[in-house]
């Protein structure tokens, strides 16, 4: 091989190279959970976008989404937002007064949950969060007893 082949080979892997950290690092993530908080405090409203059970979409675009044997969910928060007071406010889909919950932020997420609740909080993690949308999820045995659900809910900032 000549040099003009080397060239042109380590050329394109310092694109390639380049553009691929450029995409990792231009993802709009939350870099930790105080960022996570100051992206999911500066929209002024988060509508639901998906609901996710054990991985399965059980609603979509506005829809809900019957899934054999699975658990529905008629009632869910429409609107959801976080106030800088630590307060977190959704409201259930044909009501229009607010459930007030706390948000709170931690070391590793940031929890969402009744502000006596001692466990079965929901969780928000960094990675999960960006200008545009946020992934909140919890576990629990309250849905399907004895076995463990996992639940996410998937919000989109308002327009």
């Amino acid at each position: 091989m000549n040099c003009k082949v080397h060239f042109k080979i380590g050329t394109y892997i310092i694109l390639i190279c380049l553009f691929t950290w450029l995409l990792v690092s231009c993802n709009g993530t939350a870099k930790d959970p105080k960022d996570a908080a100051e992206k999911l405090v500066a929209a002024d409203t988060w509508k639901i976008d998906q609901i996710l059970v054990n991985d399965v979409a059980t609603f979509k675009d506005g829809k809900m989404i019957k899934q054999f044997g699975g658990i529905d969910f008629e009632r869910y928060m429409e609107t959801v937002q976080f106030k800088a007071n630590g307060k977190f406010e959704g409201v259930f889909k044909g009501e229009t007064k607010p459930m007030e919950l706390r948000w709170m932020v931690g070391d590793k997420d940031i929890s969402i949950s009744a502000p006596d609740q001692k466990g079965g909080a929901w969780s928000v993690l960094p990675a999960d969060v960006t200008a545009d949308s946020f992934t909140m999820t919890t576990q629990s045995t309250a849905y399907d007893y004895p076995r463990m659900t996992k639940i996410a809910l998937i919000f989109k900032a308002g327009k």
